[in-house]
């Protein structure tokens, strides 16, 4: 241990200092700071470390999560976390992201899946129309009883139409994106739906483009038109046979977006802002959010947009995000879908390992790695 006189403070700091207090021998234990400066050497004599660089890179994150951990310091994901995101969330603002949604994506590897041309596109979205639309839609536009339908029974404004330009377009259903609410949850929905913007829970909607050759009694008990083709969910009718039957290509993904499709996508877009006005009492102060994915399963392969308020993400599930804005400045600009996804991420995307995305006849699935873009617990 050793001897190191400490620096008189100034009289114009301490005028009343009594003279015995100068001059005094303080002991030092270790010495932090080795950079050669004055105020380094002074910082050594009061045992203070210079952290000021590593105190600079605590709000550089770009997420900041609070979670439940066990004893041992391990994060107990079936709570779910609340995330903070730089640059997008207000300073101290959390949003919460459910245990679903966290299990999902907080995983130790993902899939990888790589397009490289337009060509594997094309076969993707082939492979799409292939698809029959997913049970619950087909129940729902047949008025059947499903949780969403008895939702809408207790609700009716939680289901909202934004009915097409013109005969050659797709309507699209807006409604409570049912799968990741609870009971308690959809209580609320139906009760109160104004207070969901304020709860841990947000708001999270999932809306449906309606082909306009689909006969659907639910949509003309609310005095809207449907088609002519007649659905049932036990048949699993394809895609591709509703647009032979119409001449009207089904939208199962972005990539059946074109220009054509540029005024029902911003009349989708100005129709769900009120929507989210007029029953979730939402303004220009919540975060809101509305995309699509892409690449998406085959057994969800009917377009659909999510509509997210003052809900915590997970990273992974970003790169895959395609904001409704986004879509509709691309189509402005002359260009083609397939050209977006090309160029996001140098159109590679990076999926749960339990998701059947990478288990499509024909994608490039290039294999497991391990998931970098876990959220920091």
């Amino acid at each position: 241990m050793i001897q190191v006189q400490a620096l008189h403070r100034s009289t114009s700091i301490a005028p009343t200092e009594q003279g015995h207090q100068r001059n005094q021998s303080l002991n030092v234990l270790a010495v932090h700071n080795t950079q050669n400066s004055p105020m380094h050497r002074t910082l050594d004599i009061y045992g203070i470390d210079d952290n000021r660089k590593a105190l600079s890179q605590l709000n550089q994150d770009k997420y900041h999560v609070l979670i439940k951990k066990n004893h041992s310091g391990n994060s107990d994901l079936t709570h779910g976390a609340y995330v903070s995101k730089q640059g997008e969330d207000g300073y101290g603002n959390f949003n919460w992201l459910n245990p679903k949604g966290l299990m999902k994506y907080q995983t130790p590897d993902v899939a990888v899946i790589s397009f490289t041309n337009k060509d594997q596109l094309t076969q993707l979205g082939e492979t799409y129309s292939k698809t029959p639309l997913p049970d619950f839609l087909t129940k729902v536009l047949n008025a059947e009883a499903c949780l969403d339908t008895d939702l809408y029974r207790r609700n009716e404004s939680l289901a909202q139409f934004v009915s097409p330009i013109d005969s050659t377009q797709h309507g699209y259903l807006i409604s409570p994106n049912t799968p990741y609410c609870d009971a308690k949850v959809l209580d609320a929905y139906v009760n109160a739906p104004e207070t969901l913007k304020n709860s841990k829970h947000g708001i999270i909607l999932c809306t449906y483009a309606i082909h306009p050759g689909i006969q659907s009694s639910f949509l003309e008990s609310r005095n809207h038109q449907s088609g002519s083709e007649r659905l049932e969910a036990s048949q699993k009718t394809p895609q591709k046979m509703i647009d032979e039957k119409t001449q009207i290509d089904s939208l199962t993904s972005i990539l059946s977006l074109k220009q054509e499709h540029l005024p029902q996508l911003e009349k989708l877009r100005q129709e769900t802002v009120q929507h989210l006005r007029n029953v979730y009492a939402v303004n220009e102060h919540d975060n809101t959010r509305m995309f699509f994915h892409f690449p998406v399963a085959e057994k969800t392969a009917t377009l659909h947009l999510h509509t997210w308020v003052n809900k915590g993400d997970h990273p992974l599930n970003e790169p895959r995000s395609f904001d409704l804005d986004a879509i509709i400045a691309h189509l402005k600009s002359g260009k083609e879908i397939s050209d977006l996804v090309l160029d996001r991420n140098g159109g590679t995307y990076f999926l749960p390992t339990s998701d059947s995305i990478k288990d499509i006849s024909g994608i490039p699935f290039k294999g497991v790695r391990g998931n970098v873009l876990n959220l920091p617990l």
